[in-house]
């Protein structure tokens, strides 16, 4: 699990922040960020699709490697093709097709290997499994960074490294996958694929399920909100030190945001297991992701702005170190955790597609950059808010220490 999500994010962020706005500069010139827009906003509908769908079908699934092996290894390999056919192009057309393909390929492998948590491994253990997943985000995203930034003179080989990496990741995910139950090819479905697609949002008819998607999805919608538009902050709200430019800016902030994240998610899995206080942890990282996005308001400066982002990464990471042992607790029905957690990745990739029209609606139409920050933090402290209405003895119906599952 580890592995792939740490070759995954690398492969997002080394594209996201290095390729491929390089790629769309060599193609579409001064045009590069409409272009860019366009790409990275047609591919997050596959990004929003894929996951509900692989997830049922890996539940589906009967094989002699059992239900999560083969995806995972189908998506690390489909992921590499796309790579590969991305780095390969040399229009708007091809960039927009090999994106969208990247997105929907890489996320097989990254939803599936989740519904290995609840198949594998015992409650008692699923807060150090989501600091475990948790931490494959910031890592990954520093290593695509520095691979994409190693390798951009030669696209194709830069590349090929990260198709290479995610298909060795997910080769050794896959093996260890491998499961001997439910793998039997003669098992029948107990419903049919009709009723597979009817029911493919079921999940959410239950009420603390429903809940702790809602808060995900604010908290994520408040966060993205603001981070999405850190150089737009920076070039018009923040002043930066002389001789530090916007762009540089950004990569300052967000090398302190990512050691937030790494510090916060390291914690957090860990505690959450002695304590089993998830409703608290997921509670306290809210309160303080809406104080971390209004600290650039109320502290206008360089310092202030970094104190923010160290404070907004320390969120987000106490988040992600609790938020899918948490997801395990209230899923629905054992036979469609691979369905369910697809439904539940929704909400965090849904917020990343709404939140830029949020944030330009607030800068343009609402009052500023304090809007933003305002609208932000408000978001998040509606995220808060919705983590009450999940009931405390759902959270709290799990094993001790030492049961097995």
């Amino acid at each position: 699990m580890f592995l792939i999500n740490v070759f995954g994010y690398a492969a997002i962020g080394g594209v996201l922040s290095v390729l491929l706005p390089t790629q769309v500069r060599i193609v579409a010139a001064d045009a590069a960020p409409s272009v860019l827009a366009l790409v990275t906003g047609v591919s997050a509908l596959a990004s929003l699709a894929v996951p509900p769908v692989v997830g049922l079908l890996s539940d589906r699934t009967r094989s002699r490697w059992g239900r999560r092996a083969p995806w995972i290894l189908f998506g690390g390999l489909a992921t590499a093709a796309s790579l590969i056919l991305l780095g390969a192009v040399g229009s708007v057309t091809g960039l927009l097709v090999g994106w969208f393909l990247v997105q929907g390929t890489v996320n097989v492998g990254l939803n599936v290997v989740l519904a290995t948590i609840p198949d594998r491994i015992p409650p008692h253990r699923h807060g150090l499994a989501s600091t475990v997943q948790g931490l494959g985000l910031p890592l990954g995203s520093v290593i695509g960074v520095q691979l994409g930034a190693l390798f951009v003179d030669s696209l194709p080989l830069a590349y090929g490294v990260l198709a290479a990496a995610f298909v060795l990741a997910s080769a050794v995910s896959a093996w260890l996958a491998r499961e001997a139950r439910h793998s039997s090819p003669g098992e029948r479905r107990s419903r049919s694929a009709a009723a597979d697609v009817r029911q493919m949002f079921a999940s959410l008819r239950f009420r603390d399920y429903r809940w702790v998607f809602v808060s995900r999805a604010v908290l994520y919608l408040g966060y993205n909100t603001v981070n999405g538009f850190t150089l737009y902050v920076l070039q018009d709200f923040i002043d930066p030190p002389r001789g530090v430019a916007p762009a540089d800016g950004v990569a300052t902030a967000l090398t302190i945001s990512l050691i937030g994240v790494t510090a916060g998610t390291a914690v957090a899995g860990p505690l959450v297991d002695r304590f089993r206080r998830h409703r608290g942890f997921v509670l306290a990282s809210s309160l303080l992701l809406t104080g971390a996005l209004f600290v650039p308001l109320l502290w206008r400066t360089w310092s202030g702005f970094l104190a923010g982002t160290a404070l907004s990464g320390l969120a987000l990471g106490l988040y992600l170190g609790v938020d899918l042992a948490l997801t395990t607790l209230v899923l629905p029905e054992a036979g469609d955790t691979g369905r369910d957690l697809g439904v539940f990745h929704v909400a965090l990739t849904a917020p990343q597609v709404i939140a830029p029209f949020v944030a330009s609606l607030a800068v343009t139409t609402l009052g500023g950059y304090p809007a933003l920050f305002l609208i932000g933090g408000a978001i998040a402290l509606a995220g808060s808010l919705a983590i009450l209405r999940v009931r405390p003895q759902s959270v709290s119906a799990h094993h001790s220490p030492g049961e097995s599952p």
